[in-house]
């Protein structure tokens, strides 16, 4: 397996990339995308794979120079597992051959050549002065190259200029077998990246939007905000404590000394590759007010309800119109199942008028484990709802 070295999405693939698949990073204009090729380049290198590159667009000097920028790291340390055919050898092979037909067999022939001589694994492939020199299906063809009885995998970088219809015909007429889409998104969270696993020729894994950050050179994957709400007393507090690695209660004594939530709570946590921001409200309605704004810029919510008291289910649907849960997911948290209770997750359904795709797990928010399965599920709804 081959991997992007990238935290989050290599466990998504399972593991990592087949050998000897071809993987497409297609980038729409305006989102700078370059580290998921340069990621994957620099951790096949570190892993002893025999790289070739071929960067048409650029000289192998500046190309060294951007690597050693964004990953510290100097290629020139790989010379003897990397091989580069930059833009002087397209310039050669300009001069050589004038007609496009002759330029795509002279690439394939020094193609092949490079990867027999050097015994290359991994070609990664800028493409789109390949696609501007040769069309789509002749930039193609030169890349179809057998060493022996093995195909190298091919990994390309590609500025999307033509949308939604050329990532269909990547992923069906050209076989590719993975395809990671990087977008850019203005609502309903502020404006942020995300990749998407559009497709996945080995797995049956669905179709995935993930925003990220790049924090010094590096990409996180990153949810912003998820808001943790509910009635009073229902458990949010414990919630939040028991969800993150660290956080800030808002939590005060009310006049007969029982904690209660006056400001929000926060957590942060790092969980299965993600970087996530918690936010914790009051339940009391004199709070209101602020919902909504907080709902605005978030990204899923859980609705932590105590199932010993059915008779809070009202305020349970006030806080759902407050949150427009209808605008993002949402998973619900049936808090203190540890207690006797009858209230059914059919009866929860009915009285919130739940759609038949909204999570509800029943939990005890003092069990850490029980609460990490409420955050698993709704990264899971926010990485599959089609924002």
């Amino acid at each position: 397996m081959i991997q992007t070295g990238i935290t989050g999405i290599d466990e998504m693939l399972g593991s990592g990339i087949p050998r000897g698949t071809r993987v497409l990073f297609s980038m729409e204009p305006g989102v700078d995308g370059r580290l998921f090729m340069i990621s994957t380049l620099n951790n096949a290198l570190s892993r002893n794979h025999r790289c070739l590159v071929i960067i048409p667009t650029s000289t192998a000097r500046v190309f060294r120079s951007e690597i050693l920028t964004l990953k510290k790291v100097d290629i020139d340390d790989y010379k003897d597992k990397l091989v580069v055919l930059d833009s002087s050898v397209r310039d050669s092979l300009h001069k050589k051959c004038p007609v496009p037909a002759e330029r795509v067999n002279e690439w394939k022939s020094l193609i092949r050549e490079t990867c027999e001589k050097n015994l290359i694994d991994i070609i990664f492939v800028y493409f789109d002065l390949i696609y501007e020199d040769l069309g789509l299906e002749e930039g193609f063809r030169m890349l179809d190259i057998t060493i022996g009885d093995r195909k190298p995998t091919v990994v390309l970088e590609h500025l999307n200029l033509e949308g939604d219809d050329l990532l269909t015909r990547f992923s069906a007429d050209l076989a590719f077998d993975l395809i990671i889409s990087l977008k850019s998104s203005f609502t309903p969270a502020p404006y942020f990246n995300f990749f998407t696993l559009e497709y996945t020729s080995w797995s049956n894994m669905p179709r995935r939007s993930i925003p990220y950050i790049i924090i010094n050179n590096t990409i996180s994957l990153y949810i912003p905000k998820i808001i943790v709400t509910g009635p009073p007393a229902s458990g949010k507090t414990t919630f939040v404590n028991q969800a993150s690695d660290r956080g800030i209660s808002g939590d005060r004594k009310d006049l007969k000394g029982a904690a209660t939530t006056v400001a929000m709570d926060l957590g942060w946590l790092h969980f299965k590759g993600f970087d996530i921001t918690i936010y914790g409200t009051p339940g009391q309605p004199r709070f209101d007010p602020i919902l909504p704004q907080l709902a605005s810029h978030a990204m899923g919510v859980v609705m932590v309800i105590d199932v010993t008291r059915p008779e809070q289910m009202a305020r349970v649907r006030t806080l759902m119109e407050l949150a427009k849960v209808n605008l993002i997911p949402m998973v619900i948290a049936a808090n203190k199942c540890d207690l006797p209770h009858d209230f059914s997750e059919n009866e929860i359904r009915d009285s919130l008028h739940l759609k038949a795709d909204v999570p509800i797990h029943f939990i005890s928010a003092l069990r850490r484990s029980d609460v990490r399965l409420v955050v698993e599920s709704l990264v899971h709804c926010i990485t599959t709802y089609p924002f």
